[in-house]
């Protein structure tokens, strides 16, 4: 691989706060997986949203608001 290529990949690499690898560093990985597996479409919010509901499905309707809440700051 090209230094080039690797230091584009860095670039594009979703950043979570360090608040989310303290109090759920399981999520957020596989959160981080998931958004690099999808690619430059995904969000950090977005990608954490679907990585909690995955394995704690009970907690849906907190994702759900947490997202609309950011549909509602950007407008």
């Amino acid at each position: 691989m090209s230094p080039h290529r690797d230091a584009s990949a860095a670039h594009q690499r979703i950043k979570f706060p360090l608040s989310r690898w303290l109090l759920a560093p399981l999520t957020t990985r596989r959160a981080r997986r998931l958004a690099a597996a999808y690619g430059p479409g995904m969000d950090a919010r977005t990608a954490w949203a679907l990585a909690r509901t995955t394995t704690h499905p009970e907690e849906i309707s907190f994702a759900m608001n947490h997202l609309s809440q950011d549909k509602e700051d950007d407008s």
